[in-house]
């Protein structure tokens, strides 16, 4: 059980009879048994072979979440193949350049994108194959690739499956499993190279970590295409025989939490924040709040309804980014945990994390077995770039040796990321090593520390910190804010107007930050700021793109 689709088969013998998913079609919850999910991954394996994949290839997966998403990747694998997961929020040239990068052979995709892909077909060369996972017109057909005069297949999923016996094509626990294609924040995606036992080894270490076994039961919604969900959200329940529930739509979310009731929860901080803001307005509107001051002894009844609601006894994990604390404090409060973990995609994903073993609020837990982890180059204050070694770090980057020697030597991954290491062991994430800006008297400053406390404001959603040269080695702290279009207009209605005028929402925000800075340090507070309508770009795990937002950095409003 040394590569993850034997390990994922092992489940599937063991726990046969068992439902391994759960999907909502027609108002209905509809089951599929571990056992059809184990003979319908050996017929995609069978029907890739004989189309004329052979082991090593590689097929992408461009699709929304599903049980057939998770049985395609688990076939293509056992067909001995390499998975490469796409996001399907891609513009098309980003979708082109990873089409094209990954040498993808063949490609499972979906009716939304099934147009987009034709029209770009004789760019790409390597492809052979597009499998429809919806099957739109259930009619085979077959287009001319014009780069090299290969043919393409197109055809409907059920035609690609194979009746026959089928055996696992032998693969080592060090081949390659996946190119995942990095979230982009810095600048164009690469192809991180993730084998079986890099994946393997962080199920098992997180299922151990996290004290959850065979009655583990999630409720998937995260992008699938991003390794977090698919190893913590996905590989991990069915690797112990538990189940994954999928999420109609991210407005469904709380309608799907409340009827499948899981057990263990994959989630980013954008998710929590908008959660638990959706929680306290609901308290504030039904004037609860003034109840749970006036009569303690209700806190009790009103908290016991929201763990509820949101799942009681469920482990609620985030991930993807830093969770503010804040907020981290204030589901406490009504006596839900949340486990702060701390991951990248070049480590399958995870490194850190809280656990019921030990949690530390504003930390990010403590370090996995099996993995170590170096501070590079610490300061005075034991901040410094976060090293990683261990059976979880990346291969390297696909087809870019010189990117994978500015991140690897000597075994230890380069994270970017700044942190230290208590005395008890517990990781504190201080910011990305890129983000860093040094103030001309030489102090260190954090743009994550600052944001977090300027979007402690009701009335600013985004917000982007960083340094703006004002001389020849001179810097100052400037941001860029998104505004908070809801709660203007409440605060708009409550001073008796329509909406606020653009004088009005300057003087509101500029009050806001002003109030964020007093409480940091007089060299971290923001001295100039903009306000965009726009949100600003993201990737599929809700991070900003900061290398997009470069050049967006006019400037003319201080704060008070």
């Amino acid at each position: 059980m040394d590569t993850i689709h034997s390990l994922i088969d092992e489940s599937c013998r063991k726990f046969g009879d068992r439902p391994a998913f759960l999907h909502k079609t027609g108002g209905v919850w509809r089951e599929t048994l571990y056992d059809k999910l184990r003979t319908t991954t050996e017929h995609i394996a069978a029907g890739l072979t004989k189309c004329g994949f052979q082991p090593g290839d590689h097929a992408a997966l461009l699709a929304p979440s599903s049980p057939l998403w998770v049985m395609a990747y688990l076939g293509i694998l056992k067909a001995g193949g390499v998975v490469v997961p796409i996001d399907r929020e891609l513009r098309s040239n980003e979708l082109r350049h990873i089409l094209t990068h990954s040498e993808a052979r063949v490609l499972f995709t979906d009716e939304d994108h099934f147009e987009a892909v034709l029209a770009m077909a004789d760019e790409l060369p390597s492809l052979r194959s597009v499998v429809t996972l919806d099957s739109p017109d259930g009619v085979k057909r077959t287009l001319v690739v014009g780069v090299n005069s290969g043919r393409c297949d197109v055809l409907p999923f059920h035609e690609l499956l194979h009746e026959v016996e089928f055996s696992f094509v032998p693969r080592r626990p060090d081949d390659t499993a996946l190119i995942l294609y990095t979230s982009g924040t810095t600048g164009r995606a690469k192809g991180a190279m993730l084998s079986h036992a890099n994946i393997v080894s962080n199920i098992r270490g997180a299922a151990a970590h996290l004290k959850v076994d065979q009655r583990v039961h999630t409720l998937s919604f995260l992008p699938i295409n991003h390794v977090f969900e698919q190893v913590c959200g996905i590989l991990l329940p069915l690797s112990l025989g538990g189940r994954v529930s999928f999420c109609e739509s991210l407005k469904k979310l709380g309608e799907n939490l409340a009827e499948n009731k899981p057990t263990f929860f994959v989630g980013v901080p954008a998710f929590y924040r908008l959660i638990f803001d959706r929680i306290m307005k609901k308290i504030e509107k039904h004037g609860v709040s003034r109840l749970l001051v006036a009569f303690p002894p209700t806190r009790p009844l009103v908290y016991s309804r929201i763990r509820k609601k949101l799942g009681s006894g469920t482990i609620f994990i985030s991930g993807g980014a830093a969770l503010d604390p804040a907020i981290s404090r204030g589901f406490a409060r009504l006596g839900i945990t949340i486990y702060q973990g701390y991951g990248i995609t070049e480590t399958s994903p995870v490194i850190a994390a809280e656990s019921p073993d030990g949690s530390r609020n504003g930390t990010v837990g403590r370090v996995m077995p099996g993995i170590a982890v170096r501070i590079d180059d610490p300061n005075d204050e034991r901040v410094g770039e976060i090293l990683v070694r261990g059976p979880n770090v990346m291969q390297g980057y696909f087809k870019d040796p010189e990117a994978t020697a500015e991140v690897l030597a000597d075994g230890w991954y380069r994270t970017g990321d700044l942190g230290r290491l208590d005395d008890e062991g517990f990781l504190w994430i201080c910011g990305r090593a890129k983000n860093l800006i040094v103030t001309p008297n030489g102090r260190n400053v954090y743009p994550e520390e600052v944001e977090n406390e300027i979007l402690k404001s009701p009335f600013i959603a985004e917000v982007v910190v960083y340094a703006h040269k004002t001389g020849p080695v001179e810097e100052e702290i400037r941001a860029m804010i998104h505004p908070a279009r809801e709660a203007l207009e409440e605060y708009a209605k409550g001073q008796g107007k329509e909406s606020l005028s653009s004088a009005e929402l300057e003087s509101l925000i500029r009050a806001e930050i002003g109030s964020a800075g007093k409480r940091l340090a007089d060299y971290k507070r923001v001295r100039n700021f903009t306000i965009r309508e726009e949100e600003f770009p993201k990737t599929t795990t809700r991070k900003i793109k900061r290398f997009e937002v470069e050049a967006m950095k006019p400037c003319n409003r201080k704060p008070d």
